[in-house]
């Protein structure tokens, strides 16, 4: 009789486990599933990352602007020369980057979250051109690249005017001093949203990869500059906007057209869209 009852506890058992094991079908049921809903969610989840970066970024802009409204508070009102004639509106001078780490800023501050090779390579940008840092300040003179754009007029006064899109209700100008008139629609920091001509690629500019100033050589390969804020396929979102006013605003990438081309408001080769 026990030997009955031991077999009969052993069947149940085995009928138990039968009934809670999966066949092979049901769990490639399970997987299929996980895997659309993976499909639709990580879409999402990219956009709610690049939403809380652009967010991120706006806020280090607006201590770009405050930093350089105090530099001119001090300076008459004036507002810093960039280091170079060009295009390139990225570098800033290094006593200037001194100035405004003196008001709280760090050297992560200077750049877009983003932005994935200034992430990764700050300090290749950071110290571009032999720059000397002790940990707290630059010891010596020249410029850095920033991940930020600065719509600063040079001291020769001789920028090419930007660019008016049709939209625009307003004349874009170079900025020189605090004093302008209207700051509120006064544009001084911007992202670095930045194409080089592609004929045959999308509005017939690369924005993710831009060799047109060079690239610059790192142990097991080269860095190029890109744009902030891109999609997937290498297109531009937008930019945040800081004004001379102290805010700041998201902007959508919609540039004018010229035969399916993007006209830069400003250079070209790279040209700067905002």
């Amino acid at each position: 009789m026990q030997s009955m009852g031991v077999n009969s506890a052993s069947k149940r058992i085995g009928r138990v486990r039968r009934a809670r094991a999966f066949t092979l079908i049901e769990l490639l049921v399970v997987i299929a599933i996980i895997a659309v809903l993976m499909g639709i969610l990580m879409p999402a989840l990219a956009r709610v990352r690049e939403q809380a970066r652009q967010q991120s970024c706006g806020t280090r802009i607006r201590q770009h602007v405050l930093a350089l409204t105090m530099y001119a508070n001090e300076n008459d009102t004036k507002l810093p020369i960039p280091t170079t004639t060009g295009y390139w509106l990225q570098d800033i001078a290094r006593n200037v980057a001194n100035f405004m780490l003196r008001t709280g800023m760090t050297k992560e501050i200077f750049y877009c979250p983003s932005n994935a090779p200034h992430q990764k390579y700050m300090d290749m940008f950071w110290l571009f051109s032999g720059g000397e840092w002790d940990g707290t300040k630059f010891t010596n003179n020249g410029y850095l690249v920033s991940g930020y754009c600065y719509l600063l007029q040079n001291s020769s006064g001789n920028r090419a005017q930007i660019r008016r899109y049709a939209k625009d209700t307003e004349t874009k100008i170079w900025l020189k001093t605090v004093q302008e008139k209207r700051p509120a629609i006064r544009e001084l920091v911007i992202d670095s949203i930045m194409g080089q001509p592609a004929p045959g690629e999308k509005y017939g500019r690369n924005f993710a990869t831009i060799t047109a100033g060079g690239i610059y050589s790192q142990t097991g390969g080269t860095v190029s500059e890109r744009s902030s804020h891109l999609t997937g396929g290498g297109m531009p979102i937008g930019g945040n906007i800081g004004f001379l006013d102290g805010h700041t605003e998201w902007r959508k990438f919609e540039p004018d057209l010229d035969n399916g081309n993007a006209m830069p408001r400003a250079g070209d080769n790279p040209g700067f869209f905002w």
